[in-house]
This record gives C-alpha cells, structure tokens and sequence, in this order.
C-alpha cells in the first residue's frame, strides 16, 4: 500500500521513485487470504506460515552445527599445528641434535596460521607503537638522535673494517674500487648539492652488516650455507619430474632445455604457493618496513626495492601500476635502479642449477637492495616533495586460489612465459655472437689477429673494472669476459659460463664470490628493453620519462652490483677457515641450546613419573 507524504527512494536515497499507479484487474479471490476469526483475535494465515518458516530458519542459522561450520577451517588447522608440536617434542626427545629444521619450521607454521587463517595483522602494534613515539618525540629530536646513532655506527664499523682489512694489503683495494664508485656517481650526479647523506650512508652501513653477517661471522655462514644447501637440495627433486617427462637416459645431454629450465618451472609453482599462504607478503612488508625505517626512503621506494628481491620488475609492474603517475622522477630512478640491481627469485634457481654457489646467489639480491637505494639517491637525488601517501599501504594480494594445489598449478603454468623468454633470448643471442665472434675473427686476421672476438675485447676492456672489485690479476680477464656478457648480453648467459668455469677449475676461491655478486643484478642491454616495455604497458602516459630514466637506472644497478662485489671482495674469508669456526661455534650454540632443553625435559618427566629416573 502507498502511503501519502511518504517518499520512496533507493537504499542510498539519491534517487524517489513514485508509487506503482493501481491496477484495475480484479484478481480472483484466495480462500488462503481470508481471515479466521476467533474470540478477540485475528490471524493471518498467510503471514502465520511465512512468519514459522522465517523462525525455523533462524534456528538453524544460529545452531551449533553452523558455527561448527564457520569455524571447522581454523580448528583443522589448530588441531594440525598441535600435533604437530607434539611430533617436536618426540622428535627432540629421540634425537635433539637434528631437531633444529623442524623447529623452525613450527614457527613458519604458526606465521602462516596467524595470517592467513585467524586474518590478523601482526603490524598493527609495530605501527601503533611507531606512531606513538613519533608524537612524544618531536622532529629535532628524532633527527639529533638519529645523528648520534649514525655516527656512532660508521665509527663502529670503520673500526672494524680497519682493524680487519690491515694485516691483508690486497683487500684494500676493493675498498678503494668502493670508494671509486661512489665517487663515479657522485661526479654524475644530477643535483649533488641536494644528496640525503644519512639515507646513503645507512645503504652503505646495512650492505656492510648484511656482508659481515654473511661473510665473516660463523654462525650467520653457517645458516647461509644451510639455507643454500637446502634450497639446492629441494631444487634436485626437479630431476624426478624431467625423468619422467623427458626419459631416465637421455635428459641430461641436454642440460638447459632439460634441467636447468624445468627447475624454473618447479620454483615458480614453490613460489606461487608461498604467495597464497601469504608468507612471501609478509617477508616483502617485513623488508620494505625495515628499509623504510633505517633509510627514511618514501614507502614506494621501500616497497618495490623489497618486491624486486623476489617478483622482479617486469611483476612488480602490475602492483606499481595505481602508482606509478605519481611519482617523483627521484622515486622513478629509485625503483628502476633496484630492478636492474636484483634478480627474481624464479630465476635464482636456474643460477643456483649451474653450479653457482647457493649461498652467495641468495645473499646477493638482499645486499644489492639497500646498496641500489644509496646510489640511486645519489645519482638522482629528491628535489620535490613527494606524496608520502603514495604506496603507504599498497600490498601484495594474497593468492586467489581456492586451495594449494591450485596456487601451485598457478604457478608453473605461469612460468611458461618465462621459460619462452629464456629460450627465446638465449638462441637469439648466442647466434648473433657467433656472427660478432666470426666477423671481428675476420677483420682481424687482415692485420694478423685471428683471434679477436668479442670475449676478447671483453677480457680486456673489463680487466681494470674486476681488479678494484678483488679479483686476483691472473684471473681478471676470465670475469671481464663474464662482465661484458652479463652487460652486453644477458646475465643469464654469464651465468651458465661462469658454472663452466667454475667446474672446470679456471676460476676459484675469491673470484667465484665476487663473480657471482658481480652477476647477480637484471643489468643488462636487454633488460632496458624489456621493463621498458612492462612499464609502459602498466602506465602509457609516462613512457618518454621512462625512456629517459633508463640508461641511467641501467648503469646505478650495475654499480649497486660492483659496490656489492667490493664488499665481498673486502670481506671475504677462506672458506675451509670460516667453516671450520662455523661448525665449532654453531655446533656448540645448539648442542648448549638443545642440551638444556632435553634435561629439563628429562627431569619433568621424572617428576611427574612418565620415565624413571
């Protein structure tokens, strides 16, 4: 029925829409619409069953079997995780030697239980807390503070670099060649006098940390080593699936095609299901907080170095498209300088199946992060204001897919397009070297120098460029062929020549370390094009501004990797030393770790009569 002065409009109440007008059909009369009458009382017997069916509804909504239902997803996995605690404890009773994995595995675990089931944020209290501080503590002071501790830090680590570096002569000179770099950017600078010196500063200091960490202290090489070890490990299980496509016999007589490529294949699939789990979210948020917080870089930069460690920048192109208008031509230089300074993650398996070392490939990526920041804000440093809201929450979307397998199947489905790349690209350009190897033979066998080729010109016109960055003399001319080709070419293809070398025995020792930071960055000729081409894509206005970057951004993420490569060649230890101290020290951390735990255990056990004494 229409009521009079009564306006009829839409749930947001924009638009008022008039009543129906009336009809002047006569409907048949429903002997269900008449009313019964009883005494003082009248009943709708339409409306009474409707009323009925909506209250037997409303019982079984509210039942405890719905809630069971709402509710069976996060007491699976609680359940799981709790039996899975019970299986450590037995697992530390009956051996607590080789417990450790298993126990940092709980915590993945219960990371994951955290995000991805319960749905909390975790950051919520870190944010607060920095939010909280920030408004008791006024801007002078934090920056006089921050001051102090960057001093106090630089003296810390000069001390040290110095006390270290002076029984060795040769290790100052990567130290020198560090110095060159940045003052190779500096001369190149588009606005010096506009450089943030504390946010270089702290690029340098956390590319040094990581290095010491990694480098030098026993315990951090030992879990670096036991983390590449693993993933070597875990990659060798792709062996199993080439077998049973390709044959037992024959599939490794052709080793790119056949293992190196369908490595690929199976981390991508790893990696699409960590994306779904929200683990690789939550490592990216955790980078880009902490470069964010000890750089005071703005959040889109923090955020697309930290992503690049992993997605790479043709990826990352897709979740920095809403952004990518906005953004300052500093920040523009900062991000395309980090995605020419590290590699994706999918692709550091295929390095790691050439025989590179693990260890040195996966430290790579994260020390050149911080390093590709420093130069980056002095190659180009700020000279507008940027839009500190731009990117402050921007996130990566936790996978869609309705379960594992899904993500997983997602995921090597979505490595084909890659592997095409890498096929492509690698026949490609090895063809025309040959043709360069054939026509430069041949211009030069006229003057009496057959052979000239292009690993010769780049074996000596790199020599100088791998001496600063510690390399032995004797094998200079071997990484100034792999520098050329990584530039000229692909760092792809210098890294299969750099495994050869390396199982061939012509380079070894500190010249496969700082080989393999050298390499280790998206920095090549090629690669210009291609992010080009993605970023364009994502944001076709900003094109010309792209272009106009890229060169640039090109040779800052090539330095980032050579600053990086100076801090290996600095650092570097012999390794038989460095793994004789880790395994002592390491061994006697978890054995005091571990022993402590199994006695206290022991003796509550006895307490309570499970075990005798």
């Amino acid at each position: 029925m229409a009521y009079p002065e009564v306006k009829y409009g839409n749930v947001d109440g924009v638009f008022e829409y008039p009543p129906p007008p009336p009809l002047d059909i006569e409907l048949p009369e429903d002997p269900a619409d008449k009313l019964i009458s009883f005494p003082d009382t009248k009943v709708d017997i339409t409306n009474t069953a409707i009323e009925n069916t909506l209250g037997s509804r409303e019982k079984v909504i509210s039942s405890w079997k719905q809630h069971i239902r709402n509710y069976r997803s996060k007491i699976l996995c609680v359940t799981l995780l709790a039996l899975y605690t019970v299986y450590i404890v037995c697992s530390l009773l009956y051996d607590h030697d080789s417990a450790v994995f298993v126990c940092l595995l709980e915590v993945v675990f219960l990371i994951v239980l955290i995000i991805k089931v319960f749905k909390v944020d975790i950051w919520r209290p870190i944010i607060l807390l920095h939010k909280k501080w920030l408004f008791h503590v006024t801007r002078p002071v934090r920056n006089k503070i921050r001051v102090i501790v960057t001093v106090v830090v630089s003296l810390i680590m000069a001390a040290f670099l110095v006390w270290d570096v002076w029984p060795d002569f040769h290790r100052f000179i990567p130290l020198g060649g560090m110095a060159l770099f940045v003052i190779f950017t500096l001369v190149t600078s588009t606005a010096p006098k506009k450089i943030s010196w504390m946010t270089v500063t702290w690029g340098i200091l956390l590319q040094f940390g990581m290095g010491v960490v990694i480098l030098r202290w026993p315990p951090g090489y030992a879990a670096c080593k036991f983390l590449g070890d693993s993933v070597s490990q875990f990659l060798s299980y792709t062996d199993e699936g080439s077998k049973f496509v390709f044959g037992n016999k024959g599939y490794k007589l052709h080793p790119v095609i056949f293992v190196v490529l369908p490595t690929v294949i199976f981390f991508s699939a790893v990696v699409s299901i960590l994306y779904y789990l929200g683990i690789m979210q939550f490592v990216i948020r955790a980078i880009a907080a902490v470069l964010r917080f000890v750089m005071q870089t703005t959040p889109i930069e923090s955020f697309a170095t930290a992503a690049h460690i992993f997605i790479g920048q043709v990826a990352s192109s897709v979740v920095l498209k809403p952004f990518l208008n906005d953004l300052t031509s500093s920040e523009l230089h900062a991000v395309l300088t980090s995605g020419f300074a590290t590699v994706a993650g999918t692709v550091v398996a295929a390095y790691i199946e050439f025989g590179v070392p693990a260890e040195h490939v996966i430290s790579a990526s994260f020390m050149s992060a911080p390093a590709a920041l420093a130069v980056s804000k002095i190659a180009f440093p700020e000279t507008k204001i940027p839009k500190q809201n731009i990117g402050k929450n921007m996130e990566l979307e936790i996978g869609k897919e309705r379960n594992i397998m899904e993500a997983a199947s997602v995921g090597a489905m979505g490595a084909i397009k890659l592997i095409a790349n890498v096929i492509v690209n690698l026949v490609a350009f090895i063809a025309l070297l040959s043709f360069l190897d054939a026509t430069l033979s041949y211009f030069g066998s006229r003057v009496g120098y057959p052979e000239l080729s292009f690993d010769f010109v780049c074996s000596y016109l790199f020599m100088p460029l791998a001496f600063v960055m510690g390399i032995p003399w004797s094998q200079c001319w071997v990484v100034g062929k792999l520098i050329g080709k990584k530039i000229v070419i692909n760092e792809f293809l210098a890294f299969a020549e750099l495994g050869g070398y390396i199982k061939t025995g012509e380079i070894q020792g500190i010249s496969v370390v700082v080989s393999t930071y050298i390499l280790c960055g998206f920095g090549s000729i090629a690669a210009m094009g291609i992010n080009l081409g993605a970023l364009s894509a994502a944001e076709p206005r900003k094109r010309q501004e792209f272009a106009k970057r890229m060169l640039r951004a090109l040779v800052a993420g090539n330095v980032a990797c050579f600053m990086t490569a100076c801090v290996a060649g600095i650092l570097y230890q012999d390794v038989s030393q460095l793994t004789h101290n880790s395994m002592t020290n390491t061994s006697e951390i978890l054995n005091n770790v571990t022993n402590q735990f199994y006695n206290t255990t022991e003796i509550q056990m006895v307490t309570i009569g499970i075990r005798d004494p």
